[in-house]
């Protein structure tokens, strides 16, 4: 008998353990779907920021993309600026061994003992910075300026702007496609004639900075000498059509156009100056909607100049790109100075050559910039 109630006993015991496992097991179980919906609580939440912070990379990327999109624009069209011929090209192999002092004052800035502080180049550097003046574009560039000079990241962003504004003109677009044929032109002349051939124009900076003056200085009379396929012309075109539908531009170029017939143009190893393609004349980038509003002299500057300037009757803003000899730039100053008008500008190309802006300003007793050691204004 106690055999048989110690056995009752274990049984009742076994059982009462039994239930506790059964209720353990059901505890467990009740807690592991508690941990079940808890984990699928926190991977929803994760899911659900994760698809937050992918939407807002989404919208970053979006904006990066387009941020990109206009500065790949901006550098597809704006070359590298030098103060000579990009290394490593024929016609800077050739300036190397040419003479340091190309004419009297003037200076090959590609040869290797060429010293900028000669011809007093100093790139980003206003010079009689004290010398008041009330130009809207001095004024302008003073907000950029500091101490005595614009930092050439300022300019980043500025040319970056002005790059979008200039492209939204309308028939914009004719100056970029022009651009593009004449450089497939002058590079399939070369393949064809094994000779070296180049599209006469500024830097696609200094063409945007052109551009920045006109909008800033609103000119109605602007004069120009030396034009060839005429990027600057088109680009200071483009701003004068921002500007309203006043203002002409007035020009004298002694055009270099391409002639199949003539041997001179074909000359195997030649390496040659500026051309215009043939059939095409003096300006031609700028666009058929304003040529209404563009007036080219054919002839030398020397013998057309003071004949333009008597005719007209204020000059608001005069841009020399012809012979970079000190002489015949002082010459082309000081006629332009003739009938330069209050608030007017001076402005000249490659003035890495000689002193001549900086001195005719000093002369003037006015101040003086120079953008990125390649174009020279002088504020009236």
């Amino acid at each position: 008998m106690k055999v048989i109630g110690s056995l009752r006993r274990n049984s009742r015991s076994a059982d009462s353990a039994a239930e506790s496992l059964r209720a353990l097991v059901a505890g467990c179980a009740n807690q592991s779907d508690l941990l079940n919906r808890k984990f699928d609580q926190i991977i929803a939440g994760l899911d659900n920021q994760s698809d937050l912070l992918n939407r807002k990379f989404d919208r970053l990327i979006e904006g990066v993309a387009a941020g990109n999109r206009v500065r790949n624009d901006y550098a597809a069209n704006t070359p590298t600026p030098s103060l000579a011929a990009a290394s490593g090209t024929p016609v800077n192999g050739t300036m190397q061994h040419s003479p340091l002092l190309v004419a009297e004052r003037t200076y090959n800035t590609a040869h290797p003992d060429y010293d900028a502080r000669i011809v007093r180049n100093y790139p980003g550097f206003f010079l009689n910075l004290a010398r008041p003046s009330d130009n809207a574009a001095f004024l302008a560039l003073s907000r950029f300026a500091e101490g005595d000079q614009v930092p050439e990241h300022v300019w980043d962003a500025v040319l970056g702007e002005t790059f979008v504004e200039a492209a939204s003109v309308p028939e914009a677009a004719q100056v970029f496609a022009r651009r593009s044929y004449v450089e497939r032109y002058v590079s399939e002349l070369g393949r064809r004639h094994h000779a070296q051939y180049a599209p006469g124009w500024v830097n696609f900076e200094d063409a945007l900075f052109l551009y920045w003056l006109v909008r800033r200085l609103k000119p109605r009379t602007i004069v120009q000498t030396g034009v060839c396929n005429g990027l600057s012309t088109a680009f200071m075109m483009l701003g004068l059509a921002k500007n309203g539908p006043d203002g002409i531009l007035r020009a004298i170029d002694l055009p270099s156009v391409f002639d199949a017939g003539n041997p001179f143009w074909t000359i195997k190893g030649k390496v040659y100056g500026f051309v215009i393609p043939e059939g095409k004349t003096s300006g031609w980038l700028v666009p058929e909607g304003y040529q209404d509003r563009l007036e080219i002299w054919t002839g030398n500057a020397r013998d057309l100049l003071p004949r333009l300037v008597d005719e007209v009757d204020s000059i608001d803003l005069f841009y020399h790109d012809s012979d970079h000899s000190y002489d015949h730039m002082i010459f082309e100053f000081r006629q332009a100075k003739r009938k330069i008008s209050r608030g007017g500008l001076v402005v000249a190309d490659d003035v890495a050559w000689n002193a001549s802006l900086w001195d005719f300003a000093d002369e003037c007793g006015v101040p003086s910039y120079n953008f990125k050691g390649s174009v020279g204004v002088a504020f009236f």
